[in-house]
């Protein structure tokens, strides 16, 4: 009863999701297997192909690098989706918050729970010995989110025909989880479901595609961001986006962005997006500081 989809970059990778999903989905199901190796097409093209093929009402767009530890998983996304039909997106990972800050699908907050996740991460780029990721302060089945992580979400064909990805702004790899949360969440509901556990043997990278990427993912939902589920005052949101540009900020020094280009950047966040003067102020101050003194995010 669920439709898979996958965009397919490497064989041993395939054939080992393909033999991982018959051993734990648990109820029926197709794959709609995309070969795109030489990255043609990007991700936005071929899920919007794939859920018009879909034979299933439920679609679930997945990675390759990914092996499902729950059994019987299909049925704890059937259900989700038959006990809330305004139910858009099921993922595994997601925040509560996004920033006007150009950022990821994450939110650095301390006052309350904004992010919220569960899954077990490896590192390929690193030595670091893995880690399962994994956080429910309110000991819930799921919590509802503003995004989820792409690596795993599941929807609906109806939900897609409705709100397709956008493949006329996101050609790529990036943006395509975050905008299409952004435009179901308009109308219907996205969660971070606890009950589904997988293990991710990639994690995310950042770079300068990664960020023109989403600077025209910000462009597009300006005056519509923060969007936010949860309750949280001015001043903490406030922090929030401090947090998030300066983070955006240090990135971006890491990438060998000049000094001029990153001002210039901070120039069109306060113009086009709004950001309040005292921030604005204190941002340039951090900046001098990280390329000078080598302070880092606090």
């Amino acid at each position: 009863m669920i439709s898979i989809v996958i965009a397919s970059v490497n064989e041993k990778q395939l054939q080992d999701i393909k033999l991982n999903i018959s051993q734990t989905i648990g109820v029926a199901y197709e794959l709609i297997v995309f070969e795109n190796s030489n990255g043609e097409r990007g991700l936005c093209a071929i899920y919007n192909q794939g859920a018009s093929e879909a034979k299933y009402e439920l679609v679930c767009f997945m990675h390759e690098d990914i092996e499902l530890k729950t059994k019987d998983w299909g049925k704890i996304v059937v259900d989700l989706f038959t006990e809330n039909e305004k139910l858009g997106v099921v993922g595994v990972a997601g925040s509560a918050y996004k920033s006007l800050a150009p950022s990821g699908w994450g939110s650095e907050s301390f006052e309350k729970p904004t992010n919220f996740f569960n899954y077990i991460q490896y590192f390929k780029r690193s030595e670091t010995k893995e880690i399962h990721a994994y956080y429910n302060p309110n000991n819930v089945k799921f919590e509802k989110v503003v995004a989820v992580d792409g690596m795993w979400m599941c929807s609906t064909k109806t939900v897609v025909s409705r709100n397709p990805f956008d493949d006329d702004l996101f050609k790529g790899f990036h943006c395509y989880d975050l905008d299409f949360c952004l435009n179901v969440g308009s109308n219907y509901d996205i969660i971070v479901s606890f009950e589904v556990l997988m293990a991710h043997f990639s994690e995310g990278g950042y770079d300068k595609t990664w960020f023109f990427e989403t600077l025209k993912l910000h462009e597009k939902w300006k005056g519509q961001l923060p969007r936010c589920t949860i309750s949280l005052t001015y001043g903490e949101k406030q922090l929030i986006e401090k947090r998030a540009y300066k983070r955006i900020i240090s990135k971006l020094v890491e990438l060998n962005f000049k000094r001029s280009e990153i001002i210039n950047f901070l120039n069109q966040q306060k113009t086009k997006f709004g950001i309040d003067r005292a921030l604005f102020l204190k941002l340039k101050f951090y900046l001098i500081k990280f390329i000078y003194f080598g302070k880092r995010v606090k």
